[in-house]
């Protein structure tokens, strides 16, 4: 009789739903008014983790991330998955499953607050791609080609062809500017010979650089619209920024010293970018590039921007109550789903594709 009693006890158990906690954090949490059931990237994995462990889920809402991590330690549910930044701090009061998601901080502005001026194009590029030593390099060349075209004007050239004075002061100085003008322009005497070849290569090498140095200040440009005055996170500093309170993100950014603004939600959030209330946003980054997506859709023009930095290295994972047994099982699984088959994509591989995609 005990026997039996034991067994319903555990088979009960085994088809007893499992409580998961999530919240509302798109696109790893979504909820459409035309459906009851959430969808999103979270959801589709858990899902698929459930299915592999042969066991139903009931989904348990909560508001925010310590909910969520206070109902795991009670053991109020099975589970937390949704948006949950891994953390030493966090370790402490309950478990975690491996990653299911590696991701950094990113930072959302205003498209207005992307503006440049010419001087920091010049200074960025002179910053970056030259130096005092290349300079140098340059002059010399332009010396030597110079003094080059003197020679062969001065004893390779017939009288009438001669450009250049013949006293070497006199000459040499001629032929530098000569050297630096035949970079972007062709205007020279019809000349024969040395003379001509050395005309032609010159100007042939002088728009080559002219092509590079348009490259350099094109990049340039690029990279200065999109990022405006804010390069790393270091930049921040000084800056009114808005996150999420109660979160991995508005931690690391008050122990970098950032004039921090707690909202409630990343809506909240984006509304104070707009206004001008703060500079930036800075959350994870795939949340903020979905919603900068969806913004800009609903206004049908670039309004916010997520600029193409990343910092402070995350990773997501699925909350579970110190000693669960539930954390090996799981693990197994995140490790099976990450797997591909031969030209087959993996199911997280898909995932990413179905719910990150930037575009």
């Amino acid at each position: 009789m005990k026997l039996f009693l034991a067994l319903l006890f555990l088979s009960l158990q085994l088809s007893a739903d499992l409580k998961v906690g999530i919240k509302p954090s798109e696109p790893w949490v979504l909820f459409d008014k035309n459906s009851s059931n959430p969808k999103g990237f979270s959801i589709d994995l858990w899902n698929e983790i459930s299915k592999r462990l042969n066991q139903k889920t009931e989904f348990i809402v909560f508001q925010n991330t310590r909910e969520i991590i206070d109902a795991t330690k009670r053991g109020e549910i099975d589970a937390g998955i949704t948006s949950i930044t891994i953390t030493s701090k966090r370790e402490k009061e309950i478990d975690f499953s491996h990653s299911m998601y590696e991701l950094g901080l990113q930072v959302l502005v205003s498209s207005d607050k992307t503006s440049f001026n010419a001087s920091d194009i010049v200074s960025e590029i002179i910053d970056n791609q030259f130096s005092l030593i290349g300079l140098g390099y340059f002059f010399l060349v332009v010396l030597f080609v110079g003094l080059l075209r003197w020679i062969i004007d001065r004893f390779f050239t017939f009288e009438n062809e001669k450009i250049f004075p013949q006293n070497f002061l006199h000459g040499a100085y001629d032929s530098f500017w000569w050297s630096i003008t035949m970079l972007v322009t062709f205007e020279t005497p019809k000349t024969r010979g040395w003379a001509r070849s050395l005309d032609l290569s010159w100007h042939i090498a002088g728009l080559l650089l002219l092509s590079i140095t348009t490259a350099l200040v094109t990049a340039a440009i690029t990279t200065k619209t999109i990022t405006g005055s804010i390069k790393s996170e270091k930049d921040l500093i000084g800056k009114f920024v808005a996150s999420v309170e109660n979160t991995a993100p508005i931690e690391y950014l008050e122990e970098l010293g950032v004039n921090t603004v707690p909202v409630k939600s990343l809506e909240e959030g984006i509304e104070l970018v707009r206004i001008g209330k703060v500079e930036a946003l800075v959350y994870d980054g795939p949340q903020l590039i979905y919603l900068k997506n969806i913004e800009n859709r609903k206004a049908h023009k670039k309004v916010f921007e997520v600029l193409p930095i990343s910092f402070n290295s995350q990773s997501y994972g699925i909350s579970f109550k110190k000693g669960n047994p539930l954390v090996e099982d799981v693990n197994q699984i995140l490790l099976q789903l990450r797997e591909s088959h031969g030209v087959e994509k993996s199911f997280h591989d898909s995932l990413q594709q179905k719910w990150l995609s930037q575009n």
